[in-house]
């Protein structure tokens, strides 16, 4: 409809006749603006607070889906379009109600539109907080919410329409839970709760629970009673200590689900344990929550621990498989913890699961009821166009429900689908006797753990090669147009693409931890045990630091495989596929370190100072150095022939720079074999991924999960459990 037309529409159901009377008509000069139309007409306001609360379920939908879409990409379009819908959601609603509240409109449609308002500020299941902050922020959001609450009150009673008044009462005590449900979950994540001391207390002396003549087994997990969930704690107030008791045989631990002999968990019932690993995997996260909220993890030290990782995860055939699987989940239960509805949901006996479903029934009925009134002609819930034979805003508002009953829908969905819907299952089946006796129970849940959406992690490696693009200088008009919204791009930093992370990276890594038994060096062993220990022993004292051991051996790296062709005709074809493997097992390493360098220098164990500092004046020495040489096989000649000259050390102004040129020459000329030279180098950055895993700063870790996560924070959360939490001290002779 044109301007002209909206500014014509005649006014129905105003509060008043004075209202109604009282209508501005659109002269010339306020129709030939945008906002003279709206300013002059309630009728054009109340289609824009249509069209608000359309976006508003549009967005409700778009965090649904992307909410738990979010931790399985690390690509911008889909975190900007978060962030939009999220930050968008609390001023849509504010700016909708007060379109609302101006216009002269008094009508049993609003009750409705508020009630939808309340459930878009309430978010959704697999969306809480986007960032950490916001669960520290959850008292504003609890003012939000009763605000909210107290307006709607007020508008279902004075205006709500007598046909489905008592709908919208039902329907708002549902939406008031839910609401409350997310007020729960963002204050549980601020790491304040008792359920958290208790967990430290039980911890602390879970290992005497166990016989004497009982010996922890890491393979069956006995003797293991990690509790599953969040345990019941019963405080007790006696001084000094104020203990927190608990009473073991009501706990859910880790050795009972491993001992219970329903059909579900044994033989074809549980296919390769997954199961089990679903719960052990919620046991484990249990410790990383306590590692986050900064308590003491009295089970690091124990011999227990480092058996549980090296003689029980990294044990068997499929180990390596199995143990990262386990912690993908458990760093998929710890990422809903903070970032989503569902441990609340979990705790809450899944209320809020049941009342999303009863939502369902009761918006098909009022959706019946308001498409009644828009084949109705004269209707008293017709706010503007009283011409047409229809009720379009009945109709809108059937579009608005049936939009709510289909979020609703997907949420039951999606929690059944989760790992939270199936560990409480599992955790019935095992206390239950009546469960376990009956197949049909055990066929049940099995149907319903089978149920898939997204799968759990992105599972790709960051690349970034120096060489490459080091003269990348950006432009940055995003930061300057939106004054600093969008963060400045330094030079140098420009991302390659991202890689799949294979299985090949993953055993080398992992077939390194199970080596050195929890002994972590950055190099040594693996050159060691290569035999070319000696001829790198002038680079044990040349790096001051992590961050310049890792750029040094990057650049060695990228050199090597400029100078080795993909196939070597010459060697045979087994030689030639473990050469392959280790290349690509080496250059994916050394791209992912360097990308960490780049752009997630808190996750390494140099200060972000120092990481940040080293890589911006290696970007300018190399800038300076390979100035005019434009592809990345020239540069790479470029730096043989530097670092094949004599006494170039003596150049402190390239040092770093030239520190790696002659690593890279050394490698190529002194390691002729190419089997040799890329075995040394896939083993060297395997030694040097879990070298740098091990940190204090689990909030760094933490902030990665809702962006995909990264691979060094499945290795710093594996190293937690065996209880390797810090990395050793570096020794004058290491690498």
């Amino acid at each position: 409809m044109m301007m002209e037309d909206i500014a014509r529409l005649t006014i129905v159901q105003a509060k008043s006749p004075a209202a109604a009377a009282s209508t501005v008509q659109i002269t010339d000069d306020s129709r030939t603006t945008l906002y003279g139309v709206f300013r002059s007409s309630p009728a054009a306001r109340l289609m824009l607070t249509e069209v608000l609360m359309l976006l508003g379920v549009v967005g409700l939908l778009v965090l649904l889906l992307l909410g738990s879409y979010r931790r399985r990409s690390s690509g911008a379009a889909v975190k900007v379009t978060i962030w939009v819908a999220y930050a968008s959601s609390y001023p849509l609603v504010n700016y909708t109600l007060g379109l609302m509240q101006s216009s002269p409109y008094n009508n049993g449609l609003f009750s409705v539109w508020a009630l939808c308002l309340f459930l878009i500020l309430g978010s959704v299941d697999s969306l809480s907080a986007y960032s950490l902050q916001d669960n520290e922020n959850w008292k504003r959001f609890y003012f939000q919410e009763f605000i909210m609450s107290s307006w709607v009150v007020l508008l279902i009673s004075s205006g709500g329409h007598p046909n489905f008044q008592y709908l919208l009462w039902v329907m708002y005590a549902i939406i008031v839970i839910k609401c409350s449900v997310r007020v729960a979950s963002l204050r549980l994540a601020t790491g304040r709760d008792i359920s958290d001391k208790g967990m430290v207390d039980y911890m602390s002396c879970e290992h005497e629970l166990c016989p004497d003549d009982e010996d922890p087994d890491p393979v069956t997990m006995r003797g293991y009673r990690y509790v599953i969930g969040d345990g019941k704690w019963r405080m007790v107030a006696m001084a000094p200590d104020f203990e927190l008791k608990y009473d073991v045989d009501k706990l859910l631990t880790v050795d009972k689900v491993w001992g219970c002999q329903g059909s579900l968990l044994r033989g074809d019932g549980d296919n390769i344990g997954r199961l089990k690993d679903l719960c052990l995997s919620m046991a484990l996260s249990n410790m990383l929550k306590r590692r986050f909220a900064g308590l003491e993890l009295a089970e690091s030290s124990l011999g227990k621990t480092h058996d549980f990782l090296f003689h029980g995860l990294l044990h068997g055939d499929n180990c390596f498989e199995r143990a990262l699987r386990v912690i993908e989940e458990e760093l998929a239960f710890v990422h809903d913890f903070f970032y989503t509805k569902y441990f609340a949901i979990y705790s809450g006996h899944h209320l809020s699961v049941l009342l999303s479903f009863s939502m369902i029934p009761f918006c098909s009925w009022l959706a019946y009821k308001l498409f009644r009134h828009f084949q109705t002609p004269n209707d008293e819930l017709k706010l503007v166009f009283p011409a047409h034979n229809r009720n379009y805003d009945a109709l809108i508002t059937f579009v608005l429900v049936v939009g709510i009953a289909l979020v609703e829908g997907l949420q039951v969905y999606l929690y059944l689908a989760s790992s939270w819907c199936k560990v409480a299952l599992i955790s019935n089946y095992v206390v239950r006797d009546s469960w376990k006796s009956r197949k049909w129970v055990a066929k049940s849940i099995g149907c319903i753990t089978g149920l898939k959406f997204f799968r759990t992690w992105e599972d790709k490696l960051g690349q970034y090669t120096l060489l490459q693009n080091c003269n990348f200088k950006p432009i940055n008009i995003l930061h300057r147009v939106t004054f600093g919204l969008v963060d400045e791009t330094k030079n140098g930093r420009k991302k390659d693409a991202p890689i799949k992370l294979s299985m090949a990276v993953k055993r080398a890594v992992m077939e390194t931890l199970k080596s050195s038994n929890g002994e972590l060096t950055n190099g040594v062993t693996s050159l060691q045990a290569n035999g070319v220990l000696q001829k790198l022993s002038w680079s044990y004292t040349n790096h001051e630091t992590t961050t310049h051991t890792i750029l040094a051996w990057h650049i060695a790296t990228t050199l090597c495989e400029a100078h080795d062709p993909m196939h070597q005709p010459s060697e045979e074809e087994q030689h030639r596929t473990e050469t392959a493997t280790n290349r690509h097992v080496a250059s994916s390493l050394s791209r992912y370190c360097a990308y960490l360098v780049a752009f997630a220098p808190e996750l390494l164990p140099d200060h972000c100072f120092i990481s940040e500092s080293t890589f911006d004046s290696l970007i300018i020495e190399t800038q300076i150095l390979l100035e005019k040489v434009k592809t990345l096989q020239q540069r790479c000649e470029i730096l043989k022939e530097v670092g094949a000259i004599p006494d170039i050390n003596n150049n402190r102004r390239f040092r770093l720079t030239i520190s790696g040129a002659q690593l890279g020459n050394q490698l190529i000329h002194e390691i002729t074999s190419p089997r040799l030279r890329w075995k040394v180098l896939s083993d060297f950055w395997a030694e040097m991924m879990l070298y740098i895993a091990p940190s204090s700063d689990a909030r760094a870790h933490l902030e990665t999960l809702p962006r995909g996560g990264e691979f060094i924070t499945q290795i710093w959360a594996l190293l937690t459990h065996g209880g390797i939490l810090e990395r050793p001290p570096r020794p004058p002779h290491n690498v």
